[in-house]
């Protein structure tokens, strides 16, 4: 897997300065940098970022084309490992192999972690609806 850049659990100073930081490029302070001034993207993932640290809490950057061990995808997909090794073989996640080791796309797991939540949406929907039409509401 490509290796990620790895905030470890940020300290007390590190969370101070983080708020700090948001608190500049927000505008709540002078600064040369406002969020504005960047790309709508970039924008938002400092904004996230900055976000989590100032909360305490460890931060993980991949880049979208990065390799996943199986274990990684599952605890991104919130899954367990074997139940993902079920869905590879069952062909709903492309994979291949390196030796005897499964590998995975990021973005291929993002994709199917998308679709997974559109469905539930749907499936609340058509819920909400039936509800609705049965006068349960």
């Amino acid at each position: 897997m490509t290796q990620p850049l790895v905030v470890h659990l940020p300290s007390e100073q590190d969370r101070q300065l983080a708020r700090a930081a948001l608190a500049r490029l927000a505008g709540d302070a002078h600064s040369d940098v406002r969020l504005e001034d960047l790309p709508s993207s970039v924008g938002d993932l400092v904004q996230r970022l900055l976000s989590e640290i100032a909360q305490g809490h460890a931060v993980q950057l991949l880049p979208v084309e990065a390799e996943l061990r199986t274990q990684e995808a599952a605890e991104l997909l919130g899954i367990s490992r074997p139940h993902l090794v079920k869905l590879l073989d069952e062909g709903q996640l492309p994979s291949w192999k390196v030796g005897t080791h499964r590998r995975i796309r990021l973005d291929d797991v993002l994709t199917y972690r998308e679709q997974r939540m559109a469905a539930r949406l749907q499936a609340l929907q058509e819920l909400a609806d039936l509800d609705q039409a049965l006068g349960l509401l």
